[in-house]
């Protein structure tokens, strides 16, 4: 290994442990609670240094962002099944990721609170993951596009277009389980059986019945 190379690793090993840090303390204390100065601390850094790797807190959540679309990314690409239907695909996709929002939902959490006014604050110049070839949004297109061209998906609304409600259907009761779970247990509603029931009622409204 060359020097440039080892350096390089040891440069993204140091920017790993730093969201690793953010992450600790962002899950324990809310995004809004945690100040550069107790993540240069957590990650055993002057702030200076830290400050070379993220150039705000913002910049740091974005990165946890990307790093659950990542993980979220490979568990629904795990599920794909290539010789299913698109509407087998689509049902499969929905329940993989509610079991993903289940098992993780500090990281669920994390996206729901990254909303655009953090995005224009951001100091680097970041790409939109949610748009990358491999992103969950990306996947969940094709599988419509192939449902429509196998029947088995309703071809009236476009490809991209149902992606896009299916995907904002989701989020929007992931964000009200995630940001309003005191609301949610209130009103002595199970929040699993509330993702799986709205999974259902935007999901019959998109397969065609073969």
């Amino acid at each position: 290994m060359g020097i440039n190379e080892r350096k390089e690793r040891e440069k993204q090993q140091r920017k790993n442990d730093i969201i690793d840090a953010a992450e600790r303390l962002f899950f324990k204390h809310g995004f809004e609670n945690v100040s550069m100065d107790q993540i240069a601390r957590e990650s055993e850094l002057a702030k200076g240094t830290l400050y070379l790797y993220f150039k705000s807190r913002e910049d740091l959540h974005y990165s946890i962002v990307n790093r659950v679309l990542e993980m979220l990314s490979k568990v629904l690409k795990r599920d794909y099944d290539k010789h299913a239907s698109g509407a087998e695909n689509l049902i499969n996709l929905g329940k993989s990721y509610i079991a993903f929002s289940t098992q993780y939902p500090d990281h669920i959490r994390a996206i729901m609170m990254f909303d655009s006014s953090k995005f224009e604050k951001l100091e680097t110049n970041q790409s939109l993951k949610i748009l990358e070839p491999d992103s969950p949004l990306m996947l969940l297109i094709h599988i419509i596009r192939k449902g429509q061209m196998d029947g088995s998906v309703r071809k009236d609304i476009p490809d991209r277009e149902l992606a896009l409600i299916l995907w904002s259907h989701l989020a929007s009761v992931l964000e009200l389980v995630s940001l309003r779970l005191p609301l949610v247990k209130a009103l002595e509603i199970d929040e699993n059986e509330l993702l799986n029931k709205q999974f259902e009622i935007s999901i019959s409204g998109v397969i065609l019945k073969q």
